[in-house]
């Protein structure tokens, strides 16, 4: 979010309900924070308010331990859209035309708000209005900070010094502020020289790497949870191109792999499509041939499926040989 798109700027956090079966689908707003700044990232004010769910109003004690809420605080709150009617407010006396969150979460937890406002037979016309402005600013602010991967704003924040006032996160203003100097650090200062910050990413970019060798290890492994047989030494060394024991081998962890997730199936199916061709590997006990029509089947078994390894590798070899 530069300020060249906006005059004021407003970041904000919403935190919702939590520790529900089905928190995606039916959660619902329990605090707003906005931090709103001019162009050069100086404050003009902040907004914090908490909200009271209309169907769940009960808090979780996951709920309460995350986001240092009281039941006392909640009950003592407007519901959601009167909240947010004060939010509309503030946005329109500093002509804030967009609202810029960090990640996916926030636009689907207004969303299930609204729903859950639909269910109570109650508006929710404010919150829909709110919704609209809400725009996830990470991916952006990730590539201009020529990171690898997103990183949690309470970690970029405390890279450039950000403590929370209030001593902790999943606070809806302390994270809006959190937001804030992420951004004015990212839009304002060359992040290269806050040594904390080039510390995380080289920090992330081991891991990434660390990561990346142990999930090859790993795949290796299953690769080779059944030794070679006899047969399969000599087919395989007698494959010339690169691709087709590369090819070997990855399918080969496709059997290895369903022979780990089935341990208790004796019997499989390998499954050719057409059409494009494509192959499927599938339970006997779970096979439905009505799934495939049209499709060339075998089946196998963990004491022979190197056939299925030597029949398609070898499909794929130039006539007269390897």
């Amino acid at each position: 979010m530069s300020s060249e798109v906006l005059n004021d700027l407003c970041f904000a956090d919403f935190e919702f309900t939590c520790g529900f079966y089905d928190d995606k689908a039916r959660s619902e707003l329990l605090s707003v924070g906005l931090v709103v700044c001019d162009s050069r990232y100086n404050i003009l004010t902040t907004y914090y308010r908490t909200a009271r769910p209309c169907i769940r109003r009960k808090l979780t004690k996951q709920c309460r331990k995350l986001t240092k809420l009281t039941q006392e605080e909640i009950d003592a709150s407007a519901d959601s859209n009167e909240v947010m009617r004060e939010v509309l407010e503030l946005l329109k006396q500093f002509n804030i035309r967009e609202i810029g969150v960090w990640g996916n979460f926030d636009r689907p937890g207004l969303l299930s708000d609204i729903r859950q406002h639909a269910r109570a037979d109650k508006s929710a016309s404010a919150v829909s209005l709110v919704l609209k402005l809400v725009r996830d600013i990470q991916n952006e602010t990730i590539k201009k900070m020529q990171l690898p991967q997103a990183i949690n704003i309470k970690d970029l924040a405390s890279a450039f010094d950000y403590v929370p006032a209030t001593g902790a996160f999943h606070n809806a203003l302390t994270d809006a502020l959190a937001l804030y100097t992420v951004e004015k650090a990212v839009w304002t200062t060359d992040i290269y020289q806050c040594g904390k910050f080039v510390d995380l990413k080289q920090q992330r970019l081991d891991k990434i790497e660390s990561d990346k060798r142990a999930a090859e290890q790993k795949r290796r492994d299953l690769t080779m949870l059944i030794p070679f047989t006899e047969k399969e030494t000599e087919f395989f060394g007698s494959l010339t191109a690169e691709s087709d024991k590369n090819d070997y081998l990855r399918l080969r962890f496709r059997l290895m792999n369903m022979f780990q997730r089935f341990p208790a199936e004796e019997r499989f199916k390998f499954v050719i499509l057409h059409a494009p061709r494509r192959t499927k590997l599938a339970q006997v006990s779970k096979y439905d041939p009505l799934k495939y029509p049209g499709a060339d089947v075998s089946e196998f078994g963990r004491d022979d499926f190197d056939s299925i390894l030597f029949s398609e590798i070898s499909r794929k070899l130039p006539a007269g040989g390897r």
